[in-house]
Parts: C-alpha cells; structure tokens; sequence
C-alpha cells in the first residue's frame, strides 16, 4: 500500500512539473507547432541557446488574427528579434516585426491580408543596435 501510494505520488509529481513547464512557458508556448498551430521558426544566440523564434499564423487563432507575422523574444540577452516574411516571387512587400525596445519575454504580431494559399518564406534574426546577426533557417509557410 505504502509502495502505491508513494508511486502515485511520484506520477502526479511528474504530471504537475510537465504542466508546469508548460504553464510557465507563457509565450514561449507560441513558438512551437503544438500551441496554436503556429509555424515557427528558432533563432538561437552566441552561447547556441535558444533565443525566440519567427511565428506565423495564416487563420485566426488563440487570439492573433490571420495572416500574422510573430517574432518572440525568449531571453534577456541584449537582443532582440527580428522576424521576416517575404515572397519568393516578390509579389508583396517583405513584411518585418520586432521585439527591438521591449523586455523579454516579448511576442510582436504584424497582420495584413494576403492571398489565400499562397507560400512564403519566413526567418527570423537576432539584432542588437540595429545590426542582425545569428539568423534562423528559413521555413515555407502558406497563407
């Protein structure tokens, strides 16, 4: 008896921490393809951690409307992040937001309508004094 109960009171433990992690993560949450549904992409800094993260949201969803453009800033690291959306046919403007000026964590959203199923390209960058640097991969993502 004493066996299962201490074994029960390790899973909810671990149960707890896992909702835990989640809970605390705040926005953090939004960087990944579980949360939402948003597409992301991470940008990672000098030390190799993760840094934030681009985050598109082509339907409206958990509060962001569609067609959205996300850059989340994770850390207190003295930089901020830069996210980037562009055509590869450069049939609309590069859309860019940042978390430039705000403390971290820090989620910057940029909507427009854009055609329906259409791709686009999205990356994001680290800036410090306006200067970009450590910039993501890219990732293709549909309106």
């Amino acid at each position: 008896m004493r066996i299962a109960r201490k074994a029960g009171v390790a899973l909810t433990s671990l149960v707890m921490a896992g909702g835990l992690a989640t809970a605390t993560s705040g926005s953090a949450s939004a960087a990944t393809d579980e949360t939402c549904g948003y597409p992301s992409v991470d940008v990672f800094n000098d030390a190799g951690k993760w840094a934030g993260s681009a985050l598109w949201s082509a339907n409206p969803g958990c509060g962001v409307t569609g067609d959205t453009l996300g850059a989340f800033d994770a850390t207190a690291d003295g930089y901020g992040v830069v996210a980037h959306l562009s055509a590869p046919d450069g049939s609309i403007p590069e859309r860019v937001v940042s978390t430039s000026g705000h403390d971290s964590p820090y989620t910057a959203w940029k909507s427009g309508n854009l055609p329906e199923g259409h791709q686009y390209i999205m990356w994001a960058c680290l800036t410090k004094g306006g200067v970009a640097s450590h910039c993501s991969k890219t990732k293709t993502v549909t309106s």
